[in-house]
C-alpha cells in the first residue's frame, strides 16, 4: 500500500524519468522536474539532496523492480525453456511500460563517470547470471544444451536489447517464445532443393 509520503517521490521520480531521457543531463533543471511533478522545488530536496541522487535512484528504482519482476515470473515455471521465456517477456514489459527507460540507461552508460556506481549493472549481471545458470541446469536436467553458456547468455540477452530498442511495436503475442526456440533451435531453414 502506498503512504501518503511517498506519492510526492513518486510523482517526483516519474517527471524525472521523463525530463531526463529527453535532455542531457546537464540540461535537466530540478525546477522542470517540480512543475512536471506538480510539486515545490523544495520537496524534491526533501528526497533528493541533488540532480545526481536523483538520476541514480531513477536507476535503482527501475532495475529493483525489474529484478522483483524476474524472480516472481521465474519462480512460477518448472521447465528452464519457460523459464527463459517469462525473463524475456518481463524485461520486454517493463521497458514498453516505462518507454523512457532505455534512454535513461543509455545516458547514464555514455556519461558514467568510473568513480559512481551504476545503479543498473549489478541487476544487469544478476540477469546474465541467472540465464547462464538456466542453461547449465537446462543440461543437468537433460532439458537441452548450450555450448558456451556465458557467451550464450550475452548473446540472448543482448538480442532481447535490440529487440526492445528496434522491434516492432505493438509486440507479436508469441515473439519471445519464438526468440527461445530460434535461439535453441537455430535460426535457419533448410531451403527445398532446386528440380
Amino acid at each position: 500500500m502506498t503512504t501518503k509520503s511517498t506519492i510526492p517521490q513518486e510523482k517526483i521520480l516519474a517527471a524525472a524519468e521523463v525530463m531526463f531521457a529527453s535532455k542531457r543531463f546537464h540540461e535537466v533543471l530540478m525546477e522542470d522536474i517540480a512543475i512536471g511533478a506538480g510539486v515545490g522545488k523544495g520537496t524534491i530536496y526533501r528526497y533528493f539532496k541533488n540532480k545526481e541522487e536523483l538520476y541514480a535512484a531513477l536507476l535503482k528504482d527501475a532495475s529493483t523492480e525489474l529484478m522483483k519482476l524476474i524472480e516472481n515470473a521465474v519462480k512460477a515455471e518448472v521447465s528452464c525453456k519457460n523459464k527463459l521465456i517469462v525473463i524475456l517477456e518481463t524485461s520486454i514489459n517493463l521497458f514498453d511500460a516505462r518507454p523512457h527507460l532505455f534512454d535513461l540507461i543509455l545516458h547514464a552508460e555514455a556519461f558514467q563517470r568510473t568513480s559512481v556506481e551504476f545503479p543498473w549493472q549489478e541487476t544487469r549481471w544478476n540477469v546474465i547470471q541467472l540465464v547462464e545458470s538456466l542453461f547449465i541446469l537446462a543440461e543437468d536436467q537433460k532439458e537441452f544444451f548450450i555450448q558456451n553458456p556465458k557467451e550464450s547468455a550475452l548473446l540472448l540477452l543482448g538480442g532481447l536489447r535490440a529487440i526492445i530498442r528496434f522491434g516492432n511495436k505493438p509486440r507479436q503475442k508469441q515473439l519471445c517464445n519464438d526468440i527461445v526456440d530460434h535461439f535453441l533451435n537455430g535460426f535457419s531453414k533448410s531451403l527445398p532443393l532446386a528440380t
